[in-house]
């Protein structure tokens, strides 16, 4: 049976550099002894505890007593090297028994190294720490939106006779949107999951990892990309819920829409548009929507939307899911940058609908803002009645009179491509006529991305 070393740290909120209200708590970035005050329960505890955006926090050790929430908001947490021998101090996060953690929106990884001589030497940093897993759950562990790459994990010999290493071990899991990849084992097969008793997965991505992915426990997994890796599954019972691409047929993934691929057709690991690292997909991946619609995680690790019809496995969505060119993608902000000032937006609506917003000018130089619901057909929309308001004066106070709608006329916009589209119009006003003008788009909706 397994043991632990707990190593406690007299921590004081007074070093924590830090603002207590409301159950939240910010952590100023690379402040690893406020993270750890913060966390544990030696003071007021926080319900949120959220890190600098963008941040860095390398070496950090932290238990978890009670209920937290930890928002990294893009920050990156790491193994810190201590000189040029490469001996790391490692990072590690403990959940007590009865307590619970849930992390989203941080980036676990290999850290910059002290010197080239280093960076000869080893291609990346370890994860090793006082507790010798990274996470050692007795406790409950959620991770929402995380990447966990480009480490190289290492065994930790024990005092007290073991050695262990590698990214879990203990405790319930459950993973959301959650890329685990390219980190490679420094000493033999070290598994990434080891000795968790109950993992859920759902809408991650699990590649291109040097290691065991599951060793031992119980997994269920649904809409998820597992390939690549030095073994998939040894000595675990995994149920699927479905959705899933991977090239290890050991797995016994038979699930709906479960498929074994020789290539699942991915690309480069990077932000893409989010905060966090993932995997992205090319545009003929298998796993472009090939997930069980009642398993979809809303959105992806990015914060895009997912379709509602379908998704796509792993936790990225290739074009922000319902972000098709034809469906919600169309919307956004667009103009013409030859001759700007007057600007298009539009917004899809249900029922295959879309509102189309112009704001330009009359012939006389006339502000005029024309509105109207219209229909889409693939990648066009028509507007058969084009609303103007005019006559409209506002009130102090906020209060608008005198306002009404005229039917001015018709507009069609044609979108070639997620950035180019053609906009032309027809008005029984002579101020306006007919004609057509080119438009680019200038910004997407939050959270709907565009695929072209």
């Amino acid at each position: 049976m397994r043991k632990i070393i707990r190593c406690f740290t007299v921590l004081t909120l007074c070093s924590t550099s830090a603002a207590w209200a409301n159950g939240i708590v910010r952590i100023a970035d690379g402040n690893c002894a406020g993270l750890a005050a913060a966390a544990s329960s030696s003071g007021p505890q926080p319900s949120l505890i959220i890190l600098a955006r963008n941040g860095h926090y390398s070496g950090c050790s932290f238990e978890i007593a009670g209920n937290i929430v930890i928002d990294g908001a893009g920050a990156s947490l790491s193994a810190e090297l201590l000189d040029s021998s490469n001996q790391p101090s490692g990072f590690s996060v403990h959940v007590e028994k009865g307590a619970s953690l849930t992390l989203r929106n941080l980036n676990i990884e290999g850290a910059a190294h002290a010197s080239t001589a280093v960076q000869a030497n080893a291609a990346k940093p370890n994860i090793v720490s006082p507790l010798g897993d990274a996470f050692f759950i007795e406790g409950s562990l959620l991770i929402d939106s995380v990447s966990i790459a480009s480490n190289t994990m290492d065994y930790l010999p024990s005092p007290l006779g073991y050695e262990s290493g590698g990214l879990f071990y203990g405790g319930d899991l459950t993973l959301r949107n959650v890329t685990i990849a390219s980190n490679v084992s420094q000493q033999g097969d070290i598994p990434l999951f080891d000795g968790a008793p109950n993992i859920t997965i759902s809408n991650s991505t699990i590649v291109n990892n040097d290691a065991t992915v599951f060793s031992g426990g119980t997994v269920s997994i649904s809409n998820s990309i597992l390939s690549g890796n030095g073994h998939g599954c040894l000595g675990v019972h995994v149920t699927s819920l479905g959705g899933n691409v991977t090239d290890d047929a050991g797995c016994g993934l038979n699930a709906a829409n479960d498929r074994v691929v020789a290539d699942g057709r991915l690309l480069d690991l990077d932000r893409h548009g989010g905060v966090v690292k993932n995997v992205a997909l090319r545009n003929d991946s298998p796993a472009i929507g090939n997930g069980i619609v009642g398993n979809c995680e809303g959105t992806d690790s990015r914060g895009f939307s997912r379709g509602l019809t379908a998704c796509d496995a792993g936790a990225y969505e290739f074009g922000g899911g319902i972000g098709k060119i034809s469906a919600a993608g169309m919307s956004g902000l667009y103009f013409n940058p030859s001759n700007d000032g007057h600007y298009v937006s539009i917004q899809r609506l249900q029922d295959d609908t879309a509102l189309v917003i112009w704001n330009t000018f009359d012939e006389n130089g006339v502000p005029a803002w024309l509105y109207g619901v219209g229909s889409i057909a693939g990648q066009s929309i028509h507007v058969d009645q084009v609303a103007r308001n005019t006559g409209g004066k506002l009130l102090p106070g906020g209060d608008v009179v005198g306002s009404h709608a005229a039917v001015w006329g018709s507009i069609d916009v044609n979108l070639s491509d997620c950035v180019d589209a053609q906009l032309s119009y027809h008005s029984k006003d002579p101020e306006f006529g007919s004609g057509s003008t080119t438009l680019q788009r200038l910004a997407y909706l939050d959270n709907v991305n565009c695929a072209r």
